[in-house]
């Protein structure tokens, strides 16, 4: 074989392991630019995720929580026109808890903002008395049931404040009840939560007088579901708890 002819081969093979070299590389920045995207891509839609928590919701329709939120939003509603007709003719109400629910508002009235909602749960924080487990309620109530019965539990608590700050002019999208799951005791609790700006919410918990962003409780509890006007939704990260649906069963009478 002459001396062209080879040179001429090997000419040919350096340009295939170039061209082969260079489609690798290509193949390499193509792969780092797609799963650079898709990062930007899920954390752009993570960010949009405007929910308690910044994690993203599905409707949970047909479980039992779903049925006694139904029928509880009801009451709350009934309760808040009882609560109107108190406001207007004051003199003539007949319900002391009407009375009662009508002072905090007022209370509230004075303040905006998140100073409202600190002195909102303040307020109701100390409007009645925990149970203890010796005395456990299992029935979900009324805003004006619970207060005249001036005791409950967490999530009577947190009726009672998504009911007052409606009252104060809240929107009704701005507050969700939360049933999450405490990890440090594997129990289930009910907080709620209001949305304070975009994508920020602070939870309203009875066990403090704190407002805790929800962001910053994902270390101590694992969100189940949340209940809002639209009704009940599960939360996508957190799977269903069994337990969940005994803590509802429990309360179909909300009377």
């Amino acid at each position: 074989m002459s001396k062209a002819t080879t040179s001429k081969s090997d000419a040919t093979a350096n340009n295939h392991r170039a061209r082969n070299s260079a489609t690798k590389c290509l193949s390499g920045v193509l792969c780092v630019f797609c799963v650079f995207v898709f990062c930007i891509t899920a954390a752009h839609a993570q960010a949009d995720v405007d929910e308690p928590f910044g994690l993203s919701t599905f409707p949970a329709e047909e479980t039992a929580m779903a049925a006694t939120w139904k029928a509880l939003l009801v009451e709350i509603n009934n309760d808040l026109s009882i609560v109107a007709k108190c406001r207007e003719q004051s003199e003539s109400c007949s319900s002391p808890a009407a009375i009662k629910f009508v002072s905090i508002a007022k209370e509230g009235e004075r303040h905006d903002g998140p100073a409202l909602i600190g002195h909102l749960n303040r307020a109701t924080n100390f409007a009645i008395r925990p149970l203890d487990t010796a005395h456990a309620d299992d029935e979900w109530r009324s805003p004006l049931a619970i207060l005249e019965r001036s005791s409950g539990d967490c999530k009577h608590y947190a009726v009672l404040k998504y009911a007052m700050l409606r009252e104060l002019g809240v929107s009704p999208d701005a507050l969700k009840i939360i049933v999450v799951e405490v990890r440090s005791i594997h129990q289930l609790h009910a907080v709620l939560s209001v949305r304070a700006e975009k994508d920020r919410w602070l939870l309203l918990d009875n066990r403090t007088l704190m407002l805790i962003e929800s962001s910053m409780a994902l270390d101590y509890y694992d969100p189940l579901y949340e209940l809002d006007q639209n009704g009940v939704r599960q939360f996508a990260s957190s799977p269903r708890s069994p337990q969940l649906d005994g803590f509802a069963s429990r309360s179909r009478s909300l009377r």
